[in-house]
């Protein structure tokens, strides 16, 4: 027979074991719901909270020569970079013949007006001859961008879409060539923006939203745009 003291201390082992349970439970029980947490904040949470990221390159290959003019293949990337799914809404592609002036004298010193507070280059014994003359403009919207449909283009994070393209240049009107593509682009899970074109001051088309920026920031806030150059010789 159990005396009072003994009775006691077991019945002090016994709750201890019951909280000593409780607690290893209740720890279980946490350390899954983090888990479960971190799943649902990795998966769903964190990439709806990054930005849009779209790259652009363009691979430039002689393609094959008749008299005087070069083919040119182009083949152009997008490619979604972010962790979230991206809409594109418009792509704009310039492309623009240079002829480049030799002139042996030269000191290689910038002519007046030519250097900026931003911006300076300097190029001994030659320089441009003007911004250069359009070869090809061309602008695509897609769906969402226009009121009046369009084919739809998203990309999944990590997925890609290339276009190739052929440009034919005059060798003896042009030095090089000038690609320059501009992507416009919004969240997937976003409203789209509506686009329109434009002709810049130097002949090359662009993007901008068909909206005023300045009644209506947000819309224009949505959309993101990456833009990408080079250039190609044709010597």
């Amino acid at each position: 027979m159990q005396t009072d003291d003994q009775i006691q201390r077991s019945r002090r082992s016994d709750r201890l074991e019951r909280t000593n349970a409780l607690v290893q439970t209740l720890a279980i029980l946490a350390a899954g719901a983090w888990a479960v947490y971190t799943f649902i904040y990795e998966a769903r949470i964190k990439p709806a909270l990054e930005p849009p990221a779209v790259s652009v390159t363009t691979s430039l290959v002689r393609a094959g020569e008749r008299d005087r003019h070069v083919a040119i293949r182009s083949t152009v990337t997008r490619k979604n970079v972010g962790q979230t799914g991206v809409r594109v809404l418009g792509l704009v592609y310039n492309v623009t013949g240079v002829r480049v002036r030799f002139d042996a004298s030269s000191s290689g010193k910038p002519e007046d007006g030519q250097a900026s507070a931003d911006r300076t280059r300097t190029a001994r014994a030659y320089d441009f001859a003007g911004s250069g003359e359009a070869i090809l403009r061309e602008g695509r919207l897609f769906a969402g961008a226009t009121a009046a449909g369009g084919e739809p283009s998203d990309l999944n994070p990590g997925e890609s879409v290339s276009r190739d393209l052929i440009v034919y240049a005059d060798r003896d009107r042009f030095d090089f060539v000038r690609f320059e593509v501009s992507l416009a682009y919004t969240k997937g899970d976003e409203p789209p923006v509506l686009l329109t074109f434009e002709t810049a001051p130097n002949g090359t088309l662009a993007l901008k939203p068909d909206a005023d920026c300045r009644a209506d920031p947000q819309t224009c806030d949505r959309l993101k745009t990456t833009d990408f150059g080079t250039e190609f010789s044709l010597w």
